[in-house]
């Protein structure tokens, strides 16, 4: 019987390490794949960059490729801007000239040798964007400083409002009314009515023995409520000339309250229009300097045998991403009109490597570099549906995202939760309007047309079949985005070598 009242199960948010321990269990990609998707719901919403970080990966690597080529050559008289930009343009040009794919370039990692030319150059110009981003972080976390008192400040005034609301709210009983009007009471016997010494409200009970004034000042709220208790007429004119001072500073001090609340409302908004700016002219600054920032700064416990210290030559990584949607039309034509909750992607890697030894050069627009060496180029197949594909693109804003908030060293989404509380506007329902919509009118022939409808649908199904169920448009969908992705791997493979001069089919 217990288990009939037992509580419904919670479920439990796993932290990002527990996560990690049960991915490192998970064996082959595809299932860890599964398994994060999991995690791509609301109730992990503030941990939606860690799962990107550990899913992204997952979705680009050679275990779930459908299709794959590489190829490799070297070409000192040959610059690698030519290779890289007839692959974009191939990729991303209208047929017949091209492939008409939605083109994006991925990460980008370069590394050079530190006796070269190019590696000093880099670091002059890392150290300038680093510089001026520096300047810029130190005006934000002085805004930040600022918004956050003045976060603190409206919470005081909303504290300071809640007795006066309460007083003015229609809604509370009469013992919830009176305990505000004692707070505000309170309030003005200490901040107020005691600057006037021994003629405030408790030097005059404490010091003259008018024992029955502060009591009396709290029970009456009119003049007609004076005159009706059991008191001597002095202490009734004393007690009256206070109630009068008080329902004056009541008046008045509402009215300041809540003018200085908007007024720190409105400076709270534009302290935060100033942020936005600032962080919009330090982005640029920071990303560039992580741009800038080669590979060879990264941890690793091997160096990278490509690049020798003595020599002056460097190594570029560049991945370019193509997709395309595969609509159900690609699978019949009779599913072109068949709306699917879950869209299929083809998507092209190439993955380009360039071992090159740059040769300065100088002209009109400047110095600049040209890149000869080695190329290693991969053409990688993959299919995705909506969700996995959002991750990937994601990857590399949540990267700008988390370099920002490291730098600033406070959680931009928590302090946006907090202005939001007093800058976002409140949406007042119409329940008028909700109303009419909840309350349509009835047809009174509606039972009847449901009648001949349930008649009806039967034979309809019968007549008409229907083409397949949507689980089986599904599994097709993706077998014809995987043969796609497969086609259009291999022509940009064999394109590209019958384009230059290689033995292609």
């Amino acid at each position: 019987m217990s288990g009939l009242f037992s509580e419904p199960s919670v479920k439990k948010i796993l932290e990002v390490g527990e996560i990690e321990e049960q991915l490192e269990k998970k064996g082959k990609n595809i299932n860890k794949i599964s398994f994060l998707k999991g995690f791509l719901d609301d109730d992990y919403k503030d941990k939606r960059a860690d799962i990107v970080r550990l899913l992204g990966p997952l979705l680009i690597h050679k275990d779930n490729s459908v299709e794959n080529y590489s190829l490799t050559y070297d070409s000192f008289g040959e610059g690698v801007e030519p290779i890289y930009f007839w692959i974009l343009d191939f990729m991303r040009d209208s047929p017949p000239g091209g492939l008409g794919l939605d083109v994006q370039k991925g990460p980008e990692e370069f590394e050079a040798s530190v006796s070269s030319g190019y590696y000093g150059e880099m670091g002059q110009r890392t150290s300038l964007m680093q510089q001026k981003a520096v300047e810029y972080l130190g005006t934000i976390n002085n805004l930040i400083k600022s918004i956050l008192n003045l976060i603190y400040d409206l919470k005081e005034f909303e504290i300071k409002l809640s007795p006066y609301n309460d007083i003015n709210n229609k809604d509370l009983s009469d013992e919830d009314k009176r305990a505000a009007m004692h707070s505000l009471k309170g309030v003005w016997m200490d901040q107020v009515d005691a600057r006037k010494g021994r003629g405030s409200i408790n030097l005059l009970a404490q010091d003259l023995a008018f024992v029955t004034l502060r009591d009396a000042f709290f029970y009456v709220n009119s003049s007609e409520e004076i005159a009706k208790l059991d008191l001597n007429l002095r202490v009734r004119n004393i007690l009256d000339r206070k109630l009068t001072e008080f329902n004056a500073w009541l008046k008045f001090s509402d009215q300041e309250v809540r003018k200085r609340y908007e007024i720190e409302k409105t400076y709270l908004r534009s302290q935060i229009g100033t942020l936005k700016l600032y962080a919009s002219w330090v982005k640029p600054y920071l990303i560039a300097a992580q741009k800038l920032k080669m590979s060879g700064n990264k941890k690793s416990d091997f160096l990278n045998p490509d690049i020798v210290n003595s020599f002056s030559n460097m190594q570029m990584d560049i991945k370019l991403y193509g997709k395309k949607e595969i609509k159900p039309s690609a699978v019949h034509d009779s599913y072109s009109d068949i709306k699917l909750d879950k869209k299929y992607f083809m998507v092209i890697e190439i993955d380009l490597r360039f071992r090159s030894v740059p040769s300065a050069m100088s002209g009109q627009g400047g110095r600049h570099y040209i890149h000869g060496g080695r190329t290693d180029i991969k053409f990688s197949g993959f299919i995705m549906d909506a969700d996995e594909l959002g991750v990937r693109e994601s990857m590399e804003l949540y990267e700008d995202i988390n370099l920002i908030e490291e730098y600033v060293g406070v959680s931009l989404e928590q302090l946006q939760v907090e202005i939001d509380h007093y800058l976002k506007p409140e949406v007042k329902k119409d329940n008028k309007k909700e109303a009419v919509v909840k309350a349509p009118l009835s047809n009174p022939f509606g039972g009847l047309f449901k009648g001949f409808g349930e008649i009806i649908n039967p034979l309809k199904e019968t007549i008409f079949p229907k083409k397949k169920p949507y689980s089986f448009i599904y599994k097709e969908l993706e077998d014809a985005a995987k043969s796609k992705a497969k086609k259009t791997t291999f022509v940009i493979y064999n394109t590209y070598k019958k384009t230059h001069g290689m033995v292609a089919v």
